[in-house]
């Protein structure tokens, strides 16, 4: 009992004891055996966890420098803030300067070519264009519904030559059941040796 607490444990093995009293499933195996050996560590139905011995032990190892000082968890916490703090300040001005620069023209999508054509047909000045007849721009959902119909009836195509494909191979692997259970019952049961002796 005693060699468990005393004997110097390897880096593997300090880790897989940590893993298991955190209740890590993601353990070295050659590491867990061993534990196992110095009765630190027993199996049980839900895998591994610490004997009292291992739990003695496990209490026993240096702890990380963040977790064993209040002073540093403090510092951490206080390290934590400070930068949470200036992300949110850059995040503050950055929107007081988009509030206050000039927002840029919204973009314009290009406008149908008969639109197009018939404002170019009104007048050949392009001032005179641009201030009595404006181009309005509008979305062409004829263009993206004829689009989509293209796609769906692709679409559909594909799934019926799937479902036409599947057919086939059912049938075909049906009719090799069909020809093998024909050949089983057509073939002559053969009399095993041990059997024809008896009779």
């Amino acid at each position: 009992m005693t060699s468990g607490l005393l004997a110097p444990l390897s880096p593997p093995q300090e880790i897989a004891l940590r893993r298991i009293a955190n209740g890590s499933f993601v353990v070295d195996p050659q590491a867990a055996a061993s534990l196992v050996a110095l009765a630190l560590v027993e199996r049980t139905n839900n895998g591994l966890r610490l004997t009292p011995l291992g739990r003695l032990r496990y209490n026993a190892l240096p702890k990380a420098p963040l977790l064993g000082q209040q002073r540093s968890i403090h510092a951490a916490t206080g390290y934590v803030q400070g930068l949470i703090e200036k992300a949110q300040s850059r995040a503050s001005n950055r929107d007081m300067l988009a509030n206050t620069a000039p927002q840029p023209p919204p973009a314009q999508t290009p406008a149908p070519a008969g639109l197009l054509l018939e404002a170019q047909d009104a007048g050949d000045d392009p001032g005179e264009l641009a201030v009595h007849r404006p181009i309005y721009f509008f979305f062409d959902c004829e263009l993206w519904k004829s689009r989509a119909e293209r796609n769906l009836t692709r679409t559909r195509q594909a799934i019926m030559e799937h479902r036409q494909r599947q057919i086939r191979l059912c049938d075909a692997s049906s009719r090799c059941i069909e020809s093998s259970r024909l050949l089983l019952r057509a073939s002559v049961p053969v009399t095993p040796h041990w059997l024809r002796a008896t009779s």
